[in-house]
């Protein structure tokens, strides 16, 4: 694999570049019901040229994050194992799990991958999203959810609870599956274990999500990833990676079990409304009251936010009548700090002087664009949701209004569907932090229309 840098990053000094021409080759990991140890699936996991120091994939990936190429390397992972999966005639039956790397999520699909996607179709595939820079750029994020989607896929989010990232993202990316990361099924229940599956618990009850539980080895393992609600499993108990089985031809037309945990993964679509306001809006219950009165609200959720902790997403508009001034953009580095993600929204100036704060991002909204005329405050975390979302009143319409307290129309809404559904417009809108060399805009499994 070639890089098109004449020498590696600073970061990556002591770590030899991926060799040209290296190939990766995939083995599968069992995955059963855990009620009944029946196989549901498998997960593909890549390994590099055996008896080399390449065969280890955490080593593979370590280079190419430092050369900047893990998109390169992450879709010779998924050709890889897609291709694996149709030489063995892997039944439709059986989910096949494949890693994508967020980072990796903006290069295209490499020359012959089309052909090889294109046979994929008769697969069934759960694209597991890794925890690692999942905020970097959540826009291209959820824009890749979408895609997944579009080839009727599942989607699982990985590691769930290793990272406040993984956390944070989940209520946005709707996951047909959360699989926890193995330390809970490995190690004493901990504080920190009862707020990780209090919120995993939740999102699994609103939205059907199927817990995995990762590392199970034991059967006091089994015992502990069921206690903690897992309906899915995977370790070294059920089976060590290997090749797959050579299935039978009839089998690749098994119509999937009815009462499978898979059976029904999770629809829900991206909101389609412009705006914030325009979407809390067509339901109903707005109010019509004086910035003052909003900006109270915008100040208590703001305290809100930064006590609901690390996992927490916090999305802010100003309008074009206001601008964005210092003691706001100290504040969006506060809860950046405290938080997963900040994300504000205002005309030029202050908006954009802290894009080097990690976990903030600072957008410029123009001045035709609806975004302008909005002030609010979205916060989202596991355990609280809430949004004052509002548009200013026009002229014409405020009456003698006083020019120094002018009117708005809002809505104060806890729904957390319709908390999120806003706060999804907001972050599709948001654009990326930058992280490696090599990481730029978008298709995930070839582009929308293609395959």
């Amino acid at each position: 694999m070639t890089t098109g840098h004449a020498s590696p990053p600073e970061r990556g000094r002591g770590i030899a570049e991926i060799p040209a021409g290296l190939t990766v080759r995939s083995v599968y990991q069992p995955v059963v019901d855990l009620s009944t140890r029946a196989l549901v699936g498998y997960e593909a996991l890549a390994r590099g040229p055996a008896g080399t120091e390449w065969e280890s994939p955490a080593r593979l990936f370590e280079s190419a994050r430092a050369y900047g190429t893990v998109g390169q390397l992450d879709w010779m992972c998924r050709i890889s194992a897609l291709r694996g999966a149709l030489e063995a005639r892997l039944p439709p039956s059986l989910q096949l799990f494949v890693n994508m790397e967020p980072s990796a999520m903006n290069i295209a699909v490499p020359p012959g991958g089309a052909d090889v996607l294109a046979a994929a179709s008769r697969l069934s595939i759960v694209v597991e999203i890794t925890e690692r820079d999942l905020l970097t750029d959540p826009a291209a994020l959820l824009d890749a959810v979408e895609r997944v989607r579009d080839r009727r896929w599942l989607i699982a989010v990985d590691d769930v609870g290793a990272e406040t990232a993984s956390l944070a993202l989940l209520p946005f990316i709707r996951p047909d599956i959360i699989k926890l990361d193995m330390s809970f099924t490995q190690q004493r229940a901990t504080q920190d274990t009862a707020r990780v599956l209090a919120a995993v618990a939740a999102e699994s009850d609103r939205t059907g999500a199927v817990v995995l539980a990762e590392g199970i080895e034991t059967e006091a393992h089994l015992l502990l990833a069921r206690e903690m609600g897992a309906a899915l499993g995977q370790g070294w108990l059920f089976g060590a990676p290997a090749e797959l089985p050579l299935y039978e031809p009839s089998s690749a037309a098994a119509p999937p079990a009815v009462d499978s945990p898979l059976a029904v993964g999770v629809t829900h679509r991206m909101p389609l409304a412009t705006t914030p306001f325009g979407l809390v809006a067509a339901g109903g219950g707005t109010r019509r009251g004086r910035v003052s009165l909003i900006g109270t609200m915008i100040e208590q959720f703001a305290l809100d936010a930064t006590a609901t902790g690390p996992s927490t997403i916090v999305l802010a508009t100003v309008p074009h009548l206001y601008e964005v001034d210092q003691d706001q953009m100290d504040r969006a580095v506060t809860l950046a700090s405290s938080g997963a993600l900040v994300a504000l929204f205002g005309r030029d100036g202050n908006v954009t002087t802290a894009l080097g704060v990690p976990g903030l991002h600072g957008m410029s909204v123009d001045e035709s664009d609806p975004l302008s005329k909005e002030l609010s405050v979205i916060v989202v975390s596991p355990h609280f949701t809430a949004a004052v979302i509002s548009v200013q009143v026009p002229l014409d319409d405020a009456g003698d209004a006083d020019a120094d307290d002018p009117l708005f129309d809002y809505r104060l809404t806890y729904d957390r569907n319709l908390v999120l559904d806003a706060a999804t417009l907001l972050l599709r809108r948001t654009t990326p932090i930058p992280t490696e060399p090599g990481s730029g805009p978008l298709p995930v499994f070839g582009s929308r229309h293609s395959g």
